[in-house]
């Protein structure tokens, strides 16, 4: 996700926050629909590698390909759709698994374990006194010694003491000697209160492994180190085994004591790396000693937090890569979906470096050639990693390609390293590629020819998001070179509902609206066609047309609520009822007659004063300042080209204005005209009418043109302030 190169404080900060809060500032996500982007959101990717997507997502997108993790994009669900979501652009969160907003997490004890333990008390003559352990104070996740002193750590334990050869007063001894062990990591002085009463040679090595476990618990790392030391010495298997890993997580726990300060956060500086080379050397050793041992998985994971805390980034990228593409899921000691978002906070945004791993390579290539504030990635610099990518090259002629296309600017030559033909199947990178060509083309102006790829690639596009991308692309390509017409053709393949309501809200003309009034076969596409046509014959002063279009609305207008479809979020909307407002909303006493009458009287007299007030007052009851069909679109975004629908929209003030200089106009119309003018910027000064703004002198002279001239009218008594 790297936004330039981050401190480990930073890290640590970060590390801390969720998937959807790192989405944005609000805990909220809205979609930037394009489909070429090169700074980063992480609320609006899509399933090709490209610069303007999180690290994370581009990550996944490889390991789908390597058949290590199916991309399985969440369904949408209420709030993606309340906020404008469809399938593509796609927040990050969507594409790892999200929680059960309606269950708890499960942080307590494994019971299966828990009953294990008290089958191998019972002949024992032993019952717990305490089912509480220390190890189940931590969530699932955080990162304590104390952890692993749970059900499991003493179940392989007890069961060691068991099978050991010993008298029954020694076992007794180290059974609940464990047993007390479990409920704290703080214990002082030994485990045994007289070390003597056990004289049996495995009886001897057990007592020691455990009072390292205690010393290793409770903090003391130079008693543990010895201890275990000394245990992994034993003839047991399980002892040996177990003892030789302790020794190295104890010296990795000795090399982070004091990299953390009083809130938590890592300083990579004062990282012991005496004892931390001792922690990579003790794994290295377990694993080649045990490479299936017990703590295999675990060692592994830990070494991943010891090439971190030696900031070994070179290592910490090939561990990651093995453990992402090559490892079984018993190998790992977490979840791909995991892995992937410990790879992007403790790697991906923190590296600078060259890795020999070339999918990492990509990933992290990809990040620097957003530009922003970090150091730019140029050809020469892409040209100098060509080694790391020599075992898969198309990656490589990819990276050049996008940097030719989105850092030189040089459509032509991003197209010479791509391939010249589509393949017979799109896997994600090749769907890349294909993606990559047609935005050259695109770039070039070569709108047909970019047309044609696009057309080509959809009945290739098999897997999840990629048709959804497809019909974002041909849409936006439809639109910039003119033939909008082919989005709502009969024979479209553009069925993408959030791509059309955009179209039809933003650019879409009379006859095209009309068009989707009669045939679009989406009961709601039908009735956003018709809302838009009405507002904008209205709003845009067409009042004649309003009046012949407002004909085909039946007198029963249908109340579905258009949210989304109109550009709203969440919960705000509109129904075509709103064209059949008759005034009897003006709250204020000033009367108004129904819309259509008011748009017969502008249509007959355009400085109608009582009319343009009333138009005002259908804007103002019906919420309708500043509604999303007025607001312009991003730059180079879907919709954001020329409206087909021609005109300039109405706003209140500029309509007040003509009302206030009107010589002949009523006095009730002139009075009601300067109250309202003059309240478009209450409370606070600024403008909520629409239109050109005014100096607070013009507003000043307002409000004494009220208190004097009209005074005596409800309007010039009830105001006591301008702004």
């Amino acid at each position: 996700m790297r936004i330039g190169f981050l401190s480990p404080l930073a890290l640590a900060l970060l590390a801390g926050t969720s998937l959807q809060a790192q989405a944005s500032s609000d805990d909220s996500c809205y979609p930037d629909w394009r489909v070429s982007r090169s700074s980063l959101d992480t609320c609006s990717n899509l399933p090709f590698l490209s610069p303007g997507n999180d690290s994370r997502v581009n990550l996944r997108l490889l390991l789908a390909d390597k058949k290590s993790a199916p991309l399985t994009p969440d369904a949408l669900n209420d709030d993606d759709l309340a906020q404008g979501f469809g399938p593509v652009p796609f927040p990050v969160y969507r594409l790892a698994p999200r929680a059960d907003s309606t269950t708890e997490p499960d942080n307590g004890p494994d019971d299966s374990r828990t009953a294990e333990l008290d089958t191998l008390l019972g002949p024992l003559g032993i019952k717990r006194d305490e089912y509480k352990t220390a190890g189940e104070a931590f969530l699932n996740g955080e990162g304590s010694r104390c952890r692993s002193n749970d059900d499991d750590s003493a179940t392989a334990f007890i069961s060691q003491v068991v099978k050991a050869d010993m008298p029954a007063p020694e076992r007794e001894l180290l059974v609940k000697a464990r047993l007390q062990l479990l409920s704290t990591c703080d214990w002082d002085g030994p485990v045994v209160a007289d070390p003597q009463q056990l004289q049996s040679a495995d009886g001897q090595l057990l007592l020691a492994y455990l009072q390292a476990a205690a010393d290793f618990y409770s903090g003391r790392f130079a008693e543990a180190s010895s201890g275990f030391t000394a245990a992994s010495k034993s003839a047991l298997p399980w002892l040996k085994e177990t003892a030789q890993y302790m020794t190295a997580r104890t010296a990795l726990n000795q090399a982070q004591a004091n990299a953390y300060d009083e809130d938590g956060m890592p300083h990579l500086d004062r990282v012991d790396k005496s004892a931390l080379a001792e922690a990579e050397q003790g794994f290295d050793s377990y694993l080649k000693a045990y490479p299936q041992g017990t703590y295999s998985t675990s060692a592994r994971g830990l070494l991943r937090r010891v090439y971190w805390l030696a900031n070994d980034n070179r290592k910490l990228a090939d561990a990651f890569a093995w453990q992402l593409t090559q490892a079984t899921d018993a190998q790992r000691n977490m979840s791909v979906n995991e892995l992937v978002e410990e790879a992007d906070l403790k790697l991906l945004m923190v590296n600078s470096e060259t890795v020999n791993s070339p999918m990492i390579q990509l990933v992290s290539d990809l990040m620097v050639m957003r530009g922003g504030n970090q150091p730019t990635l140029s050809r020469a610099d892409i040209e100098k990693q060509k080694a790391v990518f020599a075992s898969e090259p198309e990656l490589y002629d990819y990276l050049l390609a996008v940097n030719a296309l989105y850092t030189e600017q040089q459509p032509d030559a991003a197209l010479k390293l791509l391939p010249q033909s589509v393949p017979s199947s799109l896997n994600y990178f090749a769907f890349s590629q294909q993606t990559l060509r047609a935005l050259a083309l695109e770039a070039k102006q070569d709108w047909k020819g970019a047309e044609a790829l696009w057309l080509q690639l959809l009945p290739l596009a098999k897997l999840p998001l990629q048709r959804d991308q497809l019909e974002l692309a041909l849409a936006m390509n439809y639109e910039r070179s003119g033939q909008l017409a082919k989005v709502f053709a009969a024979d479209s393949p553009i069925g993408a509902k959030q791509v059309r309501y955009i179209l039809l809200r933003n650019i879409a003309g009379p006859d095209l609206l009309r068009q989707q009034i009669a045939k679009a076969s989406d009961p709601v596409e039908r009735e956003t066609a018709q809302f838009v046509l009405l507002y904008k014959d209205l709003l845009r002063g067409q009042y004649a047309t309003f009046a012949d279009d407002l004909k085909q609305l039946p007198a029963s207008a249908p109340e579905d609520k258009l949210g989304t479809s109109l550009g709203y979020i969440y919960s705000a909307s509109q129904t075509l009822k709103l064209f059949q407002w008759n005034g009897d909303k003006a709250e204020s006493g000033y009367a108004c007659p129904s819309i259509a009458q008011t748009a017969a009287t502008l249509q007959a007299d355009g400085k109608h004063p009582q009319a343009l007030n009333c138009l005002g007052e259908f804007i103002l009851r019906n919420n309708l300042d500043g509604m999303p069909l007025e607001q312009a679109r991003a730059a180079g975004s879907l919709g954001s080209t020329a409206s087909q629908f021609k005109g300039e929209t109405f706003s209140r003030l500029d309509g007040y204005k003509q009302v206030i200089a009107n010589a002949k106009a009523p006095k009730n119309d002139k009075a009601y005209a300067l109250f309202r003018a003059i309240n478009c910027y209450a409370p606070a000064g600024y403008n909520s009418c629409g239109g050109v703004d005014v100096e607070p002198a013009v507003r000043k002279a307002w409000f004494r043109q009220l208190k004097s001239g009209f005074a005596d009218t409800q309007w010039g008594k009830s105001l006591q302030y301008y702004w």
